[in-house]
């Protein structure tokens, strides 16, 4: 039997247990949160630092509105994320 015929992962019952779920504590989506939030700020002030420095670049400004579009109403989801409003399902 070659390597290559091995299975890469073998019974995944083995690995798992059925019905534990995942939990995350507080403490981790605090840090969660805040990974995110400071990557899409810092990928933000820099794409609008570029943007200042070359108005007339239209990859910058593509790249603009994507923040508007998209970072801005991911990093709402992220914080709403965080923030819950405590009830569990």
């Amino acid at each position: 039997m070659k390597a290559s015929d091995k299975p890469i992962v073998g019974n995944l019952d083995d690995i798992f247990q059925h019905g534990t779920g995942v939990a995350i504590n507080e403490g981790d989506r605090l840090i969660f949160a805040k990974q995110v939030t400071l990557g899409l700020a810092i990928m933000s002030s820099a794409i609008m630092a570029g943007y200042a420095c070359y108005p007339d670049n239209k990859a910058l400004l593509a790249l603009i509105e994507i923040i508007k579009i998209g970072i801005l109403p991911m990093a709402t989801l992220v914080i709403s994320f965080y923030f819950t409003s405590g009830t569990k399902k």
